[in-house]
Formats: structure tokens, sequence, C-alpha cells
């Protein structure tokens, strides 16, 4: 076997790991919080050493904070693609962002866990806001821009400014995954869209008339 290789297989070897341990902090930190992580309970979950552990995350915050990071970054890819095809009109764009959000695979019970124990967490807001808080206001720009597309380029809809929609309904988003949280089973997923779909509709009366399966080919995609 060449040198490369062998560095290609260990290169992917390491991921495998890597993602291993992401996952089995991502399951504690759902059934136990923050609080509950320990480096030998990941070890634990994954079968693997404690020395393993530490060659690829140096402290149980190290790798918290990386498993939180990984899901952020899937949020960012996930949104990002809901809004990238301009053959879609604005109105489409929008809807599938809404739903994106709102449906699983995002909404995942586990993935929610750790987005709110991060959240609710004091000590770690601000490590938080330094991974997030640049990419978050281009989230709520990237819908203010959607939202000026709808308004044929005005700024303010019935009275109230586009950034007011747009962080109003980004607000909501979060509100109702809290709900999927602590009360799971409360209120449908679907409702949810329907739910910020009828809010925004008060002001771009062009989504009133569009259901959201609307958007997707007969096969759902």
């Amino acid at each position: 076997m060449s040198y490369q290789k062998q560095s290609t297989n260990r290169s992917k070897q390491k991921e495998i790991t890597r993602q291993k341990l992401l996952d089995a902090t991502i399951d504690i930190i759902a059934e136990e919080g923050l609080a509950g992580v320990t480096m030998a309970k990941v070890a634990g979950r994954t079968g693997l050493s404690r020395g393993i552990c530490n060659f690829h995350f140096n402290t149980k915050e190290h790798l918290m904070l990386e498993a939180f990071r990984m899901l952020y970054f899937e949020h960012e890819r996930a949104w990002r693609e809901a809004l990238a095809d301009l053959n879609e009109s604005p109105t489409s764009r929008l809807i599938a962002f809404v739903e994106t959000l709102l449906l699983p695979p995002i909404t995942d019970h586990k993935k929610i866990a750790v987005w709110m124990a991060f959240w609710g967490m004091a000590p770690h807001r601000q490590t938080y806001l330094k991974i997030c808080a640049s990419i978050d206001r281009e989230y709520e720009a990237e819908v203010e821009g959607l939202l000026r597309e709808l308004s044929g380029g005005g700024e303010a809809v019935h009275g109230q400014s586009l950034h007011a929609i747009a962080v109003t309904l980004t607000c909501m988003i979060d509100g109702f995954w809290v709900n999927y949280l602590i009360a799971p089973g409360c209120l449908a997923p679907e409702d949810a869209v329907k739910t910020c779909l009828a809010f925004l509709a008060r002001f771009f009366p062009a989504l009133d008339s569009m259901n959201p399966s609307e958007t997707k080919g007969p096969d759902g995609s």
C-alpha cells in the first residue's frame, strides 16, 4: 500500500472516530444536559479509550463546543440551501426556509435538546455568541432580503419594518423549537409551519393562497 493511500485511510479513520465522539456527546447532552457530559461517559458510549478521546478533544469543554458547532453549521447549511435556488420565486423560497427549520431532520429531538442546553447555560453564552453572532445576523438579513423582494423593494408593510417581520419570524421558529422539546406531540411540526406562514400572510397575501405542499414535487422533493 502506498504512503499516500495509508495517509488517506488514516485521515478517514480519524474522521470516523471524531464523528463517533461527537454523536455520543450529543446523545449525552440530550439525555442529561451539559453537566452530564464526562470524557469517561463519552468513551464508554463509543467503546473507545479515554486516551483516544483526549487525542481528538483535549478537554470536555472542547468536545461539547465542537458538538454544538457541528449542529450549528448543519443548521446554517440547511437554511442556505433552502434560500439558494434563485430559479424559485421568493414566496417558494420563503416557504422552503420555514419548512426546513421546522420539520425533520433539523428538528430532531436530540439536536434541539443540545441547542437548548447551550442557550440555557449562561457560562456558555459568550462562547455561543462568538460562534454564531455574525452568521445569525446574516440569517436574519437573508430573510429580510426575501421579504424585500416580496414587498417590491419597500422597507415596511402595514406599518411594520421588514427587519421587525424577519426577526419576529425567526423568534417564532425558536419558540416552536422550545415547544417541540418541552411538550413533544403538543403541536405537529406541520401546524407550526402553517402558523408561521399565516403570520407572514398578514403582510404578504400571496403566501395565504399557497399550500406548503405545492412547493414540492410528487415525491416530496
